[in-house]
């Protein structure tokens, strides 16, 4: 075989025994079981799609879960309608599934009819299974045993005939009968006998089974031919899925037609639930679009409530209130003289003098930092400060912790610390955070105070006062 192989052992059905069935410790053995399975499941798929039949495959769950009722006791693989497909029924399904009943059975595996290879403890078998809750499936499958003929409208009709034939010519070790329970073999099927299975499987809520099972002792013993003849028994079960499963080509029920409305009326409710959220989206455009305009206007009124009552204008922004502002003949006066920057006029002394309120009242200010004294020559030769300071020395001067100034170079007009002399005509000076050699003749000596700048002050030099005139 070109696939991947089934070939099961004992270990593989010790891990479905009921003492590990609802334990989680033995999902690894039971997984390594569902890859082979599902790998092996490629196989069935190509050959039934040969045959005309599209089917998805899925696995049951191999560890404990909601799904399977919190006990993984067996291995489902399932060959059932593709997706498209269960979505359509789904909706139609789910129309009468009470939310309690979803949460009874959330499994998916009991709404569609579907061919399946099953491995527990003690056997594997192939089926073709159908649960009462398939409903579509099932009434599809009544009205193909219900059918009778036209003319005489006796049960005799084509549909059933075509049901038990295909019944009987599985080969002998396949059986029918409802869930676990009593098995007919399919040699032996008939109408009624099948109809009856039917109503047994809907009075206990069992599927509908039809197929074979192999005990583990035999599977164990022929494990090397069992995969191609499990294999072959899914195909050989392949017309009673074609003829019991609902499609648009095996329509008995006429479901079509309420499919079609099922679908006008979803797309009707689609279209009013789009023009309803559109209304709604406008209405909360056109809301939004009031408060931003009334946000405005509050704004617009907070600025007009905060400016004064009168704005002025170019004609009145330098006139005075008063009309003290012009002297005789429409000229104007000379504004009075302050005796500090922003302060009110100085008022004038008796005797003419000013007063000097407006020095008071400035605001003080530190001295500038007076230069220091120079020291005049023992020879009464001019001030030291007043002769240009000698140039200094290129590396005479200067020694370890000298303040010099860089002259040229990338680091020109920095202000650095020697850290070292080399000795060699290159000092190294600390920039900060660099540290970098320069040569001698590229620094100058940093005399402190010399490069201090002087303070400088917008505010004028006060006048000197008005000396008192003689009596």
């Amino acid at each position: 075989m070109s696939h991947p192989s089934l070939h099961l052992t004992a270990r593989d059905f010790d891990a479905y025994a009921a003492e590990k069935a609802t334990s989680k410790a033995y999902s690894r053995p039971r997984l390594e079981v569902k890859q082979r399975a599902l790998a092996w499941a490629r196989g069935v798929v190509t050959r039934l799609s040969e045959l005309g039949i599209s089917v998805d495959v899925h696995g049951s769950d191999e560890h404990p879960s909601i799904r399977n009722k919190h006990r993984a006791d067996c291995q489902w693989v399932f060959f059932w309608r593709d997706q498209v497909a269960r979505d359509e029924l789904d909706r139609l399904l789910d129309r009468g599934r009470s939310i309690s009943d979803a949460i009874d059975d959330p499994s998916p595996y009991t709404r569609h009819a579907f061919l399946a290879l099953r491995i527990s403890e003690g056997e594997v078998q192939v089926c073709f299974a159908v649960h009462p809750d398939a409903k579509v499936d099932v009434d599809n499958l009544r009205a193909r045993l219900s059918a009778t003929e036209e003319a005489t409208g006796e049960p005799a009709s084509p549909l059933a005939a075509e049901l038990t034939s295909a019944l009987r010519a599985l080969p002998e070790q396949f059986s029918f009968g409802a869930g676990g329970g009593d098995r007919v073999a399919c040699s032996a099927a008939t109408r009624d006998a099948i109809t009856e299975m039917l109503r047994r499987a809907a009075d206990g809520q069992v599927p509908l089974w039809i197929g074979w099972s192999v005990p583990r002792e035999t599977a164990i013993e022929h494990a090397d031919i069992l995969d191609e003849q499990l294999e072959d028994a899914l195909v050989a079960l392949a017309p009673i899925y074609r003829l019991v499963a609902w499609s648009r080509e095996n329509d008995r029920i006429a479901l079509d037609h309420k499919l079609e409305g099922i679908e006008q009326e979803r797309a009707r409710a689609h279209a009013e639930l789009e023009a309803e959220n559109e209304r709604w989206r406008s209405e909360q455009a056109r809301a939004r679009e009031r408060s931003m305009e009334q946000a405005r206007a509050r704004g617009d009124e907070r600025v007009e409530a905060a400016l004064p009552a009168r704005r002025p204008t170019l004609a009145t922004l330098f006139k005075s209130t008063s009309g003290g502002g012009a002297g005789r003949g429409g000229e104007p006066r000379p504004a009075p003289r302050h005796g500090a920057e922003g302060g009110a006029p100085a008022r004038r002394a008796p005797h003419g003098e000013a007063e000097p309120q407006a020095k008071a009242e400035a605001p003080q200010r530190p001295p500038a930092e007076p230069a220091p004294r120079a020291q005049r020559a023992p020879s009464g030769e001019p001030d030291a400060a007043a002769k240009p300071a000698p140039e200094p020395a290129k590396g005479g001067a200067l020694e370890k912790g000298s303040r010099v100034r860089v002259r040229r170079g990338p680091f020109g007009d920095k202000i650095g610390v020697v850290s070292e002399l080399d000795g060699r005509g290159g000092a190294r000076v600390l920039l900060g955070l660099l540290a970098t050699r320069l040569e001698l003749d590229d620094l100058e000596l940093v005399v402190d105070g010399r490069d201090r700048p002087a303070l400088s002050t917008s505010h004028r030099k006060p006048l000197a006062p008005t000396p008192r005139k003689a009596r």
